[in-house]
């Protein structure tokens, strides 16, 4: 319990820091660069000695794949969280759970129990609960506006959020018996800070504006954090029984989230989101049955 206490702790507090520097407006492109710098160091640290072996070509170009979206995920995350606050960024995220599951069922014909059924529509309803912006007394065009793309930042990150858990269930299924998780995420996170690289040298040269002390502070603070998050999580795994582990940890963080945005920030967020939040919660008890 300790274990998942902490990898909890680690997420909701990524999500604090990305809170922060958003509202601080740090480079997004440049802290998540230095994020990934820091996790590639602590990757590489981990790794140690122990001989890189079993990479193909398929697991080079996984590795790509998830690297890209290590990075453009977390970059639409920090814009939910700013367009939409924490606990519904949050929420939206841990959600996305239900793309792998419907994926594990198209392609490796896993089929879902009827529990697991009623987890994936009650998952689907509490979605669009938890995208539907606040309706204002009185809409203008522009408040519309603004809706229609707060809910299109959220469908992204739901979309993103579970792409990453469908390549690393396919890094599970045909990969995990020759290679080590350590050297996965050590090409995943070397792919995550090359992209990052490359943007920021592509903004630099285009505007002439680099990233400076505040950023580089950040960045690396969430590194360490991001690294900690996935390394305590995976023990919680080896220690607790899985079906336990995958519900409390999306529930605790997405209701945590929620609250320190109330607590520190005083977000608000409406009764049909809260109501969308509390069937998430029921979703994913019921995915994980």
């Amino acid at each position: 319990m300790l274990f998942l206490g902490l990898a909890v702790a680690c997420s909701i507090a990524i999500a604090t820091l990305f809170n922060a520097a958003e509202r601080r407006q740090l480079d997004r492109a440049a802290l998540l660069t230095v994020n990934y710098a820091a996790a590639l160091v602590l990757a590489v640290a981990l790794q140690g000695a122990q001989p890189i072996s079993g990479v193909t070509g398929p697991l080079l170009l996984l590795s790509v794949g998830q690297g890209i979206l290590f990075i453009g995920g977390f970059w639409v995350f920090s814009l939910a969280i700013r367009r939409a606050g924490m606990g519904l960024a949050a929420g939206v995220m841990r959600l996305s759970v239900v793309i792998p599951v419907l994926a594990s069922w198209a392609i490796w014909s896993e089929r879902p129990s009827v529990m697991q059924g009623v987890g994936l529509a009650l998952g689907g309803l509490a979605f669009f609960l938890v995208a539907r912006p606040g309706s204002p007394a009185r809409r203008n065009a522009e408040a519309s506006s603004r809706a229609v793309w707060t809910t299109g930042v959220l469908g992204l990150l739901f979309l993103a959020g579970g792409a990453v858990d469908l390549l690393n269930k396919v890094f599970a299924v045909r990969f995990s018996d020759t290679v080590s998780t350590s050297t996965f995420l050590l090409f995943v996170f070397g792919v995550a800070f090359a992209m990052g690289v490359v943007l920021m040298v592509v903004r630099g040269m285009q505007t002439g504006e680099w990233p400076r002390g505040a950023v580089l502070g950040w960045g690396a603070v969430v590194g360490v954090v991001n690294y900690a998050s996935a390394d305590l999580f995976l023990r919680a795994v080896d220690a607790l029984p899985a079906p336990f582990v995958f519900p409390a940890n999306s529930i605790a963080v997405m209701l945590g989230a929620a609250l320190v945005g109330w607590v520190v920030w005083q977000e608000r967020i409406s009764r049909v989101n809260a109501l969308g939040l509390a069937m998430a919660g029921a979703a994913l008890i019921l995915l994980a049955r």
